[in-house]
């Protein structure tokens, strides 16, 4: 019988243990930035979200008629019921403040609105025809806006002519 020198190759508990820390330190690194995407995606989401409503109250202001004779009285928008001001109104100090539901819709339940709008407008002058809207939507609705997890900030000019 012929006698046969095998070798043993195998791995030695050193190297294993240093594999496994690389692999858990690994692991640990993708579970973190896990947790940071959901987190953006969510901040994503309620941006797109508020941006659209502010397309949407834009739109409102806009399509609001203007009285005869022009700038006369005040209007209230179709869909939101926000006042726009007669001709020569000051700015308004206190906002007008809307809440919004998820739908992106007017809602008068504030403690299941997800949405805060706050909107303060200027009414045009002599020498101007626009009417200037400064449109804060914030969230959570239940946040002074002061206080907000995150805003989206829009300046429109409605012409009024």
């Amino acid at each position: 019988m012929k006698k046969r020198n095998r070798a043993i190759e195998a791995f030695t508990l050193v190297e294993v243990t240093i594999a496994l820390g690389v692999v858990v330190f690994c692991l640990v690194s993708v579970f973190g930035l896990l947790a940071v995407g959901t987190n953006l995606s969510q901040i994503s989401i309620d941006q797109t979200a508020a941006v659209n409503i502010l397309t949407q109250v834009s739109s409102d202001l806009n399509a609001t008629p203007n009285p005869v004779p022009k700038n006369s009285t005040a209007q209230t928008s179709t869909v939101f019921n926000v006042v726009i001001p007669a001709s020569g109104t000051a700015t308004s100090t206190t906002p007008t403040t809307l809440y919004i539901g998820d739908d992106g819709q007017p809602t008068t339940a504030t403690n299941t609105a997800r949405y805060q709008l706050n909107i303060w407008t200027t009414g045009s002058s002599a020498t101007t025809q626009e009417t200037t809207a400064r449109l804060l939507i914030s969230w959570p609705a239940q946040a002074a806006y002061t206080n907000a997890q995150g805003s989206v900030e829009s300046l429109i000019a409605i012409n009024r002519t």
